[in-house]
């Protein structure tokens, strides 16, 4: 059965999405030799550095709760000020956070990015 285009707009990190098994399970099917959790908490401390209060914000009230909770600002890098904004610096950060070769960090940003993609409506997304 095909679902409405209005059912798909509601989704609203009230329920109505996935939750944290199925969010996990999208980084764990694809890249199983990562702790899926680790590697979701990492891309969004980094990225939480980068983005504004407000961006973040709208993107964590997509979250459902159970997922919500690996997105905090990790205690890591709670008092390190952002290094920079270009790729560069934002991979060097996820790869010094996960301890893994920067060459590997772009696999691993794709894994998670699609992993929240999945959990938030289309028109969120674009604007993030």
């Amino acid at each position: 059965m095909a679902q409405s285009f209005q059912e798909a707009e509601s989704w609203s990190g009230l329920g109505v999405g996935t939750d944290k098994r199925s969010f996990l399970g999208h980084i764990r099917d694809r890249m199983p030799e990562l702790d899926a959790e680790e590697a979701a908490e990492a891309v969004f401390c980094i990225l939480s550095q980068r983005l504004s209060s407000g961006t973040v914000g709208r993107l964590l009230d997509q979250l459902p709760p159970d997922v919500r909770a690996i997105f905090r600002h990790c205690e890591r890098h709670s008092h390190a000020p952002s290094r920079g904004r270009n790729r560069e610096d934002f991979y060097l950060a996820i790869a010094e956070h996960l301890l893994v070769d920067v060459e590997d960090v772009r696999l691993i940003l794709h894994t998670v990015f699609g992993a929240i993609h999945s959990q938030i409506i289309e028109r969120e997304s674009e604007r993030i």
